[in-house]
């Protein structure tokens, strides 16, 4: 694929279909994309997953050497409710209040406070069959992913392009930083989907929705990490299918992917608290020749596996970063208690308080 400038370009990923995204060399990446549908004199203009207001500039700048302004998008499709996802729609009706917003039933009921005109809000509910026809006479169909991760999410199929906006489903943290996925994406695909998504179930039913299209997607573009197309598709269809995530965790925390899905996201709470570069030094310990290989196989991705007592690689692992800044061990130990405790996996015993009789405080 040619190269290009992800910083100030639009990406033409397939036929009047455009990333407008915004790359800033973080984990957790925004994509946006505009969806350009002409026939003849008639034209509507499709952006999916706006964005939140860091994005806007971004944005803005690449709708323009598309579709010549933001005042020109017509229609915008929201997957979800989060402000990563949504609130940039506010902005763009405020310049353009004919403006439709088209999203779930439940969608609707949390954005509409961001602002947003419910006189110019559509639900995808009132289509019959989850399916509508534009003015240009293409279809566009809606596939309910509920509890992926929120009950009211719903993908966006464009059946000319055979793209399919999915949301947070298929998202991705971006350890590597490629606009398109390879095999490399799936680590994280895979921490991304094991801290965000509540159940493996719901993953299952919601790929059970995707197999049901007619003709299948050759492409899928998620609201975070890499598209994924070609032969990539069916091998995340079928790879993120079975994997276990959220409450499947939960239910049995003494399993080894618990564990290091805890170890991941306790990187991304600790990431903010002592800055990039020394999250980076300590994982280096992990990664250095001698004993840590031995108990803790990490990389600058992550924990991949753990060799040794896993309450006691937990212990290893949070002591390493209280150890790299001590000035903020307060505020690591309140990140490991909240990501433990989330996961139902029990505190190390250095990090457990020792209930005393307790001192007399009042004056009797």
């Amino acid at each position: 694929m040619a190269q290009v400038d992800l910083k100030n370009d639009a990406v033409e990923i397939s036929a009047d279909t455009y990333w407008v995204g915004r790359r800033e060399g973080t984990l957790l990446e925004r994509n946006i994309y505009l969806r350009v549908f002409k026939s003849g004199q008639k034209a509507v203009n499709v952006l999916v997953d706006p964005g939140p207001p860091e994005d806007l500039m971004a944005l803005s700048k690449k709708v323009e050497k598309t579709i010549g302004n933001l005042r020109n998008v017509n229609l915008t499709f929201i997957n979800h409710q989060d402000p990563d996802v949504a609130y940039n729609a506010t902005y763009i009706q405020k310049m353009n209040p004919n403006m439709l917003v088209l999203c779930s039933e439940d969608t609707w009921r949390l954005i509409r406070f961001y602002g947003l005109s419910e006189k110019k809000y559509r639900p995808i509910e009132q289509f019959k069959s989850h399916t509508v026809t534009l003015q240009t006479g293409h279809a566009l169909s809606f596939v309910p992913t509920p509890f992926c991760h929120f009950r009211g999410a719903v993908m966006l199929y464009d059946h000319e392009t055979r793209i399919l906006f999915s949301g947070d489903l298929f998202g991705g943290l971006s350890y590597v930083q490629d606009l398109y996925a390879d095999k490399r994406y799936w680590d994280g695909l895979k921490a991304f989907h094991q801290i965000y998504m509540p159940i493996q179930e719901a993953i299952s039913y919601a790929i059970g929705n995707i197999r049901k299209l007619d003709p299948p997607p050759l492409m899928i573009a998620p609201q975070h990490g890499s598209i994924i197309t070609g032969e990539y598709v069916n091998y995340y269809l079928d790879r993120l299918e079975s994997l276990p995530v959220g409450l499947n965790l939960l239910m049995a925390s003494q399993e080894k992917d618990n564990f290091i899905a805890a170890m991941n996201e306790l990187l991304l709470e600790i990431t903010p608290i002592i800055g990039p570069e020394a999250v980076a030094r300590t994982m280096k310990i992990f990664q250095a020749d001698g004993s840590f290989p031995n108990v803790i196989f990490a990389n600058s991705k992550g924990v991949s596996d753990i060799k040794i007592d896993l309450h006691a690689a937990i212990e290893i692992f949070a002591a390493e970063f209280i150890k790299s800044a001590p000035d903020k061990a307060g505020q690591i130990e309140v990140a490991v208690l909240k990501v433990l405790l989330g996961r139902n996996i029990p505190l190390p015993e250095s990090m457990v308080g020792q209930a005393s009789e307790t001192p007399e405080i009042f004056d009797q």
